[in-house]
């Protein structure tokens, strides 16, 4: 379960939570809405753990995987298959892991990645990312334009295929 206990955020000099407490259970769908300016993506940032509270804490299992459609998408020169599949951060780091051992020439470290890159359906994972955009409106070809020649909405897209990539 997801738990906020006695949460305490400042953005500035301004209070937009103070002793909050909550909890959401497995299953529970909760929606948030609010006036521009309360907190909502500041929540968000909390759960990401890209801020961290003032007071009080935040608590979920460390199983748990937040997928979130980004608000803005950088202009970014890589493909835009690559950006979908960063939103798969246990593939990615996966990845990451198998290049080291294989710099450093650890054979049994490679051989367990690569038994755990196959459980996590990482020989998929382009094939599944090609799908999402293809499902989301995109042409054959455009997964490997850069992300840079894509427009507002279009990027949009490419967040969404982001989200729906990470297993959560």
């Amino acid at each position: 379960m997801l738990q906020f206990r006695s949460l305490t955020l400042r953005r500035g000099p301004r209070l937009l939570f103070r002793d909050a407490r909550f909890q959401i259970h497995p299953g529970q769908k909760v929606g948030i809405t609010g006036a521009n300016g309360t907190g909502k993506s500041s929540l968000f940032a909390l759960l990401l753990g890209e801020l961290q509270p003032d007071e009080g804490e935040l608590r979920w299992p460390r199983e748990w995987v937040i997928a979130h459609v980004a608000q803005e998408t950088p202009s970014d020169a890589r493909p835009a298959i690559e950006y979908v599949l960063d939103g798969d951060r246990e593939l990615r780091e996966t990845e990451r892991a198998l290049e080291q051992a294989e710099k450093a020439g650890d054979g049994e470290g490679q051989a367990r990645l690569h038994a755990y890159f196959e459980a996590i359906g990482g020989y998929q994972a382009r094939s599944r990312a090609a799908q999402l955009l293809h499902g989301l409106g995109f042409r054959a070809g455009q997964e490997t334009q850069p992300v840079s020649r894509f427009s507002g909405g279009w990027r949009m897209r490419l967040n969404l295929a982001r989200a729906l990539i990470c297993r959560s």
